[in-house]
């Protein structure tokens, strides 16, 4: 089955260093590049070494890709089996919708959601929430199914929904390891 995952808790929990060792497990094994690393943002991409996912797979707002990009991105996610998205509290719905589209029409699968790529979420939805768009993957204004009359930016929205819907693996970090060596000073404060 393929892995679609959520690497959730806290600040401090650890979970950018599990995407650190994940990065590091596969460039052991010799195939790093089975491995991308992407984030919202160019600051959340530089903390884990990776791209923001805009960039990575030239998602432009009204913007469609020709031919010659599309086999540039085809060539650039052949043998991708993975990747991890960091910072999944700042996609809203649509965005969810848009990467799960893009990845299907790269890979030629667009009847599978993310072109049948593993997917490992990770986040804190205790932290930043989208950016532009307000519904965020836990709006429970957006339906999670499609009518006939849907305009298309609610159609996004839902089919982006329902996509985050299908994360069948949660895996929680509980501890905090940043602040394991508090003082008592610290504990005061």
């Amino acid at each position: 089955d393929r892995l679609q995952m959520y690497l959730g808790g806290m600040a401090g929990t650890g979970k950018s260093q599990v995407i650190k060792a994940t990065r590091q497990f596969f460039a052991s094994i010799g195939q790093p590049g089975r491995l991308a690393l992407l984030a919202p943002t160019g600051s959340a991409a530089a903390i884990i070494g990776g791209s923001t996912y805009h960039s990575f797979l030239s998602l432009r707002d009204g913007t469609r890709i020709g031919i010659k990009k599309m086999a540039e991105l085809r060539k650039k996610l052949s043998g991708i089996d993975y990747i991890i998205l960091d910072e999944v509290s700042m996609l809203s719905v649509v965005d969810m919708y848009k990467i799960s589209a893009q990845l299907a029409r790269i890979t030629g699968k667009e009847s599978v959601a993310f072109g049948g790529i593993n997917m490992i979420f990770a986040g804190d939805f205790a932290q930043l929430e989208p950016a532009v768009n307000p519904n965020s993957l836990y709006d429970g204004t957006v339906g999670t199914y499609t009518t006939l009359g849907m305009d298309i930016p609610t159609q996004e929205a839902t089919i982006g929904r329902s996509v985050w819907h299908l994360v069948t693996t949660v895996v929680i970090l509980r501890e905090n390891m940043r602040q394991r060596t508090q003082s008592e000073r610290d504990n005061k404060l």
